[in-house]
C-alpha cells in the first residue's frame, strides 16, 4: 500500500487547476457505474472538451468492452516495464481517450520507484480537461488512495434499499480517509425525478445525521431500453440514440460540470421521441 507521504504528493501532481479529476465510485456492484462513467465521458467529449477514462476495475476492462475496443496494453504494464503510459491509452476519438488499468491489486502495491515514475508520467493528464477515474464496486484503505486524489467522487447508486445502504457504507469510509472529499451523488435506474430525489434525501440524511457530512444530488438517470440495446452493442447509449429520455437527463449532468445548459425539448421533438418509443415498445 502506498504511504500516506507518497498519496499526499501524488494528490499534489495529479489535482491541477487545469484538469479535473473525479473519481466515479458505487457502493456495490451492478449499479450501472461504468455506464455512467463511460456516457459522461461521451458527453463532455463532445462539448469539445478533452478527457480521459482510466478504468481501475479489478482485472476487468469494461470500459474497452463498451467501446467495442480492446487495449495493446495497461497502466500497470507499463509501470512494470517503464514505458511510457501513451502506450496504454486507447483513442475512441479525438477528444475521448481510455486507459485500462490492470490488477488493481498490483496498482495499490506500487513500490516507491513505482511511484516516483508514475509521478513524471502523469504529467500527461495536463492536457485533458477532465480525467474520469472508474473505480471498482465498494472501496477500502488501499483504493482511498486514488479516491482522494481526486477533485471530488461521483457516487452512483439506484433506488434499491442494498445499493443505499452499500452507498452510504461508502460516504462513511470516504468520510474517514478523506474527510475534505466533496461526495456528488446520481441516482441510475429511477423511475421518475421524484424516485431519484427521493433516493438522494434517504442517503444525504443519515450522512449528515450520522456525519455531518454534506451531501450533493448532480442529477439523476431514468430507466431506459436504449441502454441496454447499446451494451448489446456496445456502444455508448448516449452516441445510440442523443433523443432518448436518458442522453437527455445525461446532458443535465454535464451542465454541472460545463455551465453549458441543456435546450428543453421542443414539441416536435417531444412528440417524435414519444413516437419513437411506442415503435420501439410495439416491437
Amino acid at each position: 500500500m502506498m504511504r500516506e507521504d507518497q498519496a499526499r504528493v501524488l494528490r499534489s501532481k495529479v489535482t491541477v487547476k487545469e484538469t479535473k479529476t473525479i473519481a466515479i465510485v458505487s457502493g456495490k456492484g451492478g449499479v450501472g457505474k461504468t455506464n455512467v462513467a463511460v456516457n459522461l465521458g461521451v458527453a463532455l467529449s463532445l462539448q469539445e472538451k478533452r478527457v480521459l477514462l482510466i478504468d481501475l476495475d479489478i482485472g476487468m476492462a469494461n470500459i474497452g468492452i463498451l467501446f467495442g475496443k480492446s487495449s495493446k496494453s495497461s497502466l500497470m504494464e507499463c509501470v512494470k516495464r517503464r514505458e511510457s503510459l501513451q502506450h496504454a491509452i486507447v483513442e475512441q476519438s479525438p477528444s475521448l481517450h481510455f486507459i485500462h488499468g490492470g490488477g488493481f491489486a498490483e496498482l495499490t502495491n506500487l513500490t516507491k520507484e513505482d511511484v516516483m515514475f508514475l509521478l513524471q508520467e502523469f504529467q500527461f493528464f495536463y492536457e485533458y480537461d477532465y480525467v474520469l477515474l472508474d473505480l471498482g464496486a465498494g472501496a477500502n484503505h488501499q483504493t482511498f488512495d486514488f479516491i482522494s486524489s481526486a477533485d471530488e467522487a461521483w457516487l452512483i447508486v439506484t433506488p434499491e434499499p442494498t445499493s443505499i445502504m452499500d452507498g452510504y457504507a461508502f460516504v462513511k469510509l470516504a468520510h474517514h480517509h478523506a474527510t475534505d472529499l466533496p461526495i456528488s451523488v446520481v441516482v441510475n435506474r429511477a423511475t421518475n425525478g421524484g424516485e431519484a430525489l427521493e433516493t438522494f434525501d434517504r442517503l444525504a440524511l443519515v450522512s449528515q445525521q450520522f456525519l455531518q457530512k454534506p451531501l450533493r444530488f448532480t442529477g439523476f438517470l431514468p430507466e431506459d431500453p436504449t441502454v441496454v440495446k447499446a451494451v448489446k452493442a456496445q456502444m455508448p447509449f448516449y452516441l445510440m440514440d442523443r433523443t432518448s429520455d436518458v442522453s437527455w437527463r445525461l446532458d443535465h449532468i454535464t451542465t454541472s460540470l460545463t455551465g453549458v445548459q441543456v435546450k428543453e425539448r421542443k414539441f416536435l421533438d417531444r412528440l417524435l421521441h414519444r413516437l419513437k418509443k411506442r415503435k420501439d415498445h410495439v416491437r
